[in-house]
C-alpha cells in the first residue's frame, strides 16, 4: 500500500473523529496522514481546524503557515491563521491574513466568504476595543498627572501666602486678609480642575457610539458591510451574503426580485470608503 493511500485512510479516520468532536484523536490521525504524505496541504488545514477547536492557537499558526508555504492560495490556511492571530492579539497581521483569505475566496468563487467577513469584522472590533482601552488608560493617567500639577501649583501659591502653614488650603484660622488670598487661590485652582474634568468628559463623549447609518447596513444580514456591491436594481448588499443568497435561494435581487448574477455586480467604492472612514473613528461598529 502506497504512502498516499495510507495517508488518505488516516485522513478519513480523522474526519470521522472530527465529526464526533473527538478533536484529539482527529489530530492524531491527521498527524499520521502528514507523516505519510507531508506535501498534502489539506492534512495541515484539517489538523489546524482541530487545534482551533481546542484553542491551541500556536499549533494552528504553525500548521497554517505550513499550508500556505505549500499552497499560497490556501483560503483555509489564511482564514484560520487570521482567526488564531486574532486570539493571540496580533490584530494587524490577523486582519491582513483574513483579507487575503477573503480576496482569494472571492476570486475563486469560494463558498465561505460570509464567515471570513465575520471573522474580519470581529478582528477589527477587538483591535478597536484594545486601542480604546489603551486610550482611556492613557487619558486617565494624563488626567491624574495634570491634576497633580494643578494641585502642586496650588500648594506652592498657598505656601507663599502663609509659609508657616502646611496644607494651607484646609486651614481656616488665618487673619481675614490672608484667608481672602487663600480663598482666591483655592477658587482659581478648583475652577481649573473643574474645567479639566469637563474637557476630558467631552473627549469621552465625542468617542461614544453614535447612530450607525442605515445605508451602511447589509440588507440581508443586517450587519455593517465590508465589501458593498450594487445590483442592476441600484440596491447595495454585502457581496458575501448576496453570493450566499444566489447559491441557496436563486439568482435574483432579494428586494427588487429582478434577475441578477454575480457578473452583474459592481463594487460600491464610494460607500466602502465612507464605511471605512466611519469605522476608523467608530470601531465599536465593526461587529455591530
Amino acid at each position: 500500500m502506497s504512502n498516499v493511500v495510507e495517508a488518505e485512510q488516516h485522513k478519513k479516520k480523522g474526519n470521522a473523529h472530527f465529526s464526533n468532536k473527538d478533536y484529539n484523536r482527529a489530530i492524531t490521525e491527521y498527524s499520521l496522514a502528514i507523516n505519510k504524505d507531508p506535501k498534502n496541504t489539506v492534512y495541515y488545514t484539517n489538523r489546524a481546524l482541530c487545534y482551533l477547536k481546542i484553542k491551541n492557537y500556536e499549533s494552528v499558526i504553525t500548521d497554517c503557515e505550513m499550508a500556505i508555504k505549500q499552497d499560497p492560495t490556501s483560503v483555509k490556511g489564511y482564514y484560520m491563521l487570521g482567526q488564531a492571530l486574532t486570539e493571540q492579539i496580533d490584530f494587524e497581521t490577523a486582519i491582513s491574513n483574513l483579507q487575503k483569505a477573503y480576496d482569494l475566496t472571492i476570486a475563486d468563487k469560494g463558498s465561505f466568504a460570509a464567515e471570513i467577513v465575520q471573522a474580519l469584522l470581529n478582528a477589527r472590533k477587538k483591535k478597536w476595543n484594545l486601542e480604546e482601552k489603551k486610550r482611556t488608560d492613557k487619558d486617565s493617567e494624563l488626567l491624574r498627572y495634570v491634576k497633580g500639577l494643578i494641585n502642586a501649583e496650588r500648594e506652592r501659591q498657598l505656601q507663599k501666602v502663609s509659609p508657616k502653614t502646611m496644607l494651607s488650603k484646609f486651614v481656616t484660622s488665618h487673619p481675614p486678609d490672608v484667608q481672602a488670598k487663600l480663598d482666591i487661590i483655592n477658587k482659581a485652582h478648583n475652577e481649573k480642575l473643574s474645567h479639566l474634568e469637563q474637557v476630558f468628559c467631552q473627549s469621552d463623549e465625542n468617542l461614544q457610539p453614535r447612530d450607525l447609518p442605515d445605508y451602511f447596513m447589509d440588507k440581508i444580514s443586517f450587519n455593517i458591510m465590508h465589501d458593498p456591491v450594487i445590483t442592476p436594481s441600484g440596491i447595495t448588499y454585502e457581496r458575501a451574503h448576496l453570493k450566499e443568497h444566489f447559491k441557496k435561494i436563486g439568482y435574483f435581487d432579494p428586494l427588487s426580485r429582478r434577475d441578477c448574477r454575480e457578473s452583474d455586480l459592481y463594487p460600491n467604492l464610494a460607500l466602502k470608503e465612507a464605511i471605512e472612514d466611519f469605522l476608523s473613528k467608530n470601531g465599536w461598529a465593526a461587529d455591530y
